[in-house]
């Protein structure tokens, strides 16, 4: 490929002794040279290209531009000229492949492509976007290109609904840091999003619902408030035409066969019972499903017809996921279908049911994508899989010679917590730092260099159960999705977590120019326990991702009756951290940076964290099995840390098994027993079922037990349910043997699979 050069020698970073700061610039770039001088920004900006594309690509830059500075900081003196030249390649690139170069002239964005010179442009902007922090950058040399070709974000609308304005928003928040691909996620059982017009009840009737599931899960309260909308096939267009200026692929979601409700309320001849149905207020799975039946594949057939041409992505996702088999089961045309096709099972009728759409999209010159339960049956010829439950379903579809998008609930789900849930607002639970979504890694370790060529890439999820406004989509997206684009885009070795969170801290300035409601997650201060110097104690850390930035810690000791217990030191304590402490009795600490700017003086978020002591506080635990790899946040010792899950469900409270287990606690000496429990998770929509038997003992010797309580239910808090027996026992020893249940029961969401088990803090009193 031609290219424009320097007529100086390229340096790294060190221009006769002295540093050059390395720009600020997410992604980062797959190599980047600075050489001596700086080029002023204090000054007018001035865009030039002469082809249609170039042309096209300054009609989309030059607006965003201005709105990055008020006037006055503009210098009436000679313009920096900015241009962009498409120029032929006469070697293979990769796709976007692109340079860019600061010089005295100015800058030049070369590209054989317009998509190249796009993705040139977002570093323009993040460039130029610093002038507010300085006044030049070095001159440089950038080359340029993407790692993965998938590079995505998705957008739940279904149990939340965002209008044109935001999304476009959105689309712009995804180009600024290079992602290609806007997952539109348009019908749900909560609502139907999209204008059909060969079916106008599905927005009249789909589109609204009577009220909303308000609050935590598990408390099943609901408002009574009318909500939804939905978009017309005119906004459908707009907003397709505003991605593709900015080179970004829409691909539509229209759920089938599960999540259907919304449809079956419009029309209720297309469930397996023919009604009536209401669209759904709740969150969670349902077992009203589309009926596989050829009049209800026929109108789907019309209804994608119309999705087809709104859409020019040459992938369509069907769903496919969390589809209950139970309304099947009991359907007479179904079982009459399955025995006509020699289907042995309600899963092979699904994989029939996809297949069939598969066959009509195929028709239409596309392909379809689908969540990975679509392999559960048998996968369509020419399908691809999103695997969200874990990686398995991306393996798997890769050593069939199926492509895969990478999207597991463990790194990619930006619905959880992201930092401290204490601090954080209300969500759907898991915990997913912004260094665990850098950490991540898109091409499993089970395949060869063959089957990995099957991984187009990754993308991240928002679902908006618990998201009602546009300010906390973009709470909840960034700065996550900018760790997921550099992850996606920069080459593995490049990635440096201490790097990225310097740019970070540049990145938020120009943010705040922009309006953008972006975490502060990131610099909220973790207060972690851990067993302490000797039992009773616990000793806690503080940490957090400011490097050379100073902690304030509190510790609020409060005595009560319940624990029996307080502080050595009661009252207030207030210091500067220097290192781990130990408590001994109950008490709320507190931590947060002490900034040194009076300006950020609120820039940094406080964390707290309550602990409650009783007899098994901190005291030597010992576990049967260890808990799955990704529930063991604190590892045994969370069971005994003083802090309850209590209503949240958060996995950093949780330890989690796929089996049964015993704990044992050793109280240290002979100890006077009043009451004995443990609390287990029930949340059935996440696979978290209650253990089948709990089995409550206690010992002098830690050789010969007393068994005590055998409990199949407990007392139910919310979310959570203890597992408990009062008693006069004197002891030194407390066990509990848990029973798991084994395989999920029909009826539950995930049936058949392994169920989880999760417990939580142990009291004795």
């Amino acid at each position: 490929m031609r290219s424009y050069f320097f007529p100086f020698l390229f340096l790294s970073y060190s221009l006769h002794g002295q540093t050059v700061e390395r720009p600020s610039i997410i992604p980062a770039p797959v190599q980047i040279e600075v050489v001596p001088g700086e080029c002023r920004l204090d000054r007018a900006w001035k865009l030039k290209g002469s082809t249609k594309d170039e042309m096209a690509l300054v009609q989309v830059l030059g607006p965003e531009l201005s709105a990055l500075r008020p006037s006055t900081l503009i210098d009436p003196g000679e313009p920096l000229q900015i241009f962009f030249r498409t120029v032929a390649s006469d070697t293979i690139v990769p796709t976007g492949y692109h340079t860019i170069q600061v010089s005295p002239e100015g800058m030049i964005i070369t590209s054989p492509t317009a998509e190249g010179l796009f993705l040139g442009s977002r570093t323009i902007l993040q460039l130029l976007g610093s002038s507010g922090e300085q006044p030049s950058v070095p001159y440089m040399k950038i080359v340029d290109y993407p790692r993965f070709g998938w590079r995505g974000m998705h957008l739940d609308v279904c149990r939340h609904f965002f209008d044109v304005a935001f999304v476009k928003k959105y689309i712009d928040l995804l180009a600024r840091y290079k992602m290609n691909s806007f997952h539109w996620h348009l019908t749900d059982d909560q609502g139907w999003r999209i204008e059909i017009k060969k079916y106008p009840k599905l927005t009249k009737v789909g589109g609204w619902r009577s009220g909303s599931q308000v609050g935590p899960y598990s408390m099943n309260e609901f408002d009574q408030v009318r909500y939804g909308g939905s978009y017309t096939q005119e906004e459908i267009r707009e907003v397709v035409a505003y991605a593709s200026a900015r080179h970004i692929n829409v691909v539509p979601e229209i759920e089938m066969p599960g999540h259907a409700l919304a449809a079956l309320a419009a029309y209720p001849e297309l469930g397996c019972t023919g009604g009536p149905y209401k669209v759904e207020r709740g969150w969670g799975v349902f077992p009203d499903v589309f009926c596989p039946t050829d009049s209800t594949i026929h109108f789907l057939e019309h209804v994608l017809a119309e999705v087809i041409d709104l859409f020019p992505s040459t992938i369509i996702h069907i769903g496919g996921d969390e589809c209950p088999k139970e309304s099947w089961k009991a359907c007479a045309k179904c079982q009459a279908r399955m025995k006509a096709e020699g289907l042995k099972d309600e899963h092979e009728l699904q994989s029939y049911f996809i297949q069939r759409i598969e066959k009509f999209v195929n028709s239409k010159g596309r392909t379809i994508i689908g969540w990975d339960e679509i392999l559960e049956g048998g996968l369509a010829p020419n399908a691809s899989v999103m695997s969200w439950r874990g990686t398995e379903g991306g393996v798997a579809a890769a050593k069939s010679g199926h492509d895969a998008v990478m999207s597991p609930g463990s790194h990619c789900y930006f619905d959880h917590y992201q930092g401290d849930p204490a601090n954080e607002p209300l969500s759907i639970g898991g915990y997913t730092t912004l260094q665990k979504v850098y950490s991540y890694e898109p091409i499993p370790a089970e395949l060869n260099a063959e089957e990995a060529k099957h991984i187009l890439g990754a993308q991240g999820n928002i679902w908006t159960e618990y998201i009602l406004t546009s300010d906390h989509v973009e709470y909840m997206a960034l700065p996550r999705m900018a760790a997921l684009a550099e992850v996606l885009w920069s080459p593995r070795e490049k990635r440096d977590e201490a790097d990225l969170l310097r740019r970070l801290e540049q990145e938020f300035t120009r943010l705040d120019v922009m309006n953008v409601n972006y975490a502060k997650s990131l610099y909220q201060v973790s207060i972690t326990p851990r067993s302490g110097a000797k039992p009773g104690e616990i000793m806690v850390e503080l940490s957090g991702s400011l490097t050379g930035t100073k902690i304030q810690k509190g510790v609020q000791a409060y005595p009560t009756e319940a624990e029996g217990t307080s502080m050595k030191k009661a009252g207030a304590v207030s210091d500067q951290y220097d290192g781990p402490f130990m408590i001994d009795g109950p008490c709320v600490v507190t931590a947060g940076y002490i900034s040194a700017d009076p300006t950020r003086a609120n820039a940094f978020p406080r964390s707290s964290r309550s602990f409650r002591f009783q007899n098994a506080t901190a005291r030597p635990i010992t576990l049967s099995e260890p808990p799955a790899e990704q529930y063991n946040y604190g590892g045994a010792f969370t069971l005994v840390d003083g802090i309850s899950a209590r209503g949240n469900r958060v996995n950093t409270e949780w330890l989690g098994w796929r089996s049964g287990v015993s704990a044992t606690v050793d109280l240290g000496s002979e100890t006077a027993i009043s009451h004995i429990s443990i609390g287990a998770m029930n949340d059935t929509y996440s696979w978290i079922h209650l253990p089948k038997l709990v089995e409550i003992a206690v010992s002098k010797d830690g050789a010969t037990d007393a068994p005590l309580a055998l409990l199949d239910h407990g007392t139910v808090d919310g979310i959570r349910t203890v597992f408990g027996t009062d008693t006069d026992a004197n002891a030194r020893y407390v066990r509990f043997t848990i029973k798991h249940i084994g395989n999920i029961p029909d009826g539950f969401p995930g049936a058949g699979n392994p169920a989880w088990l999760f417990l939580d803090e142990i009291d004795v009193h």
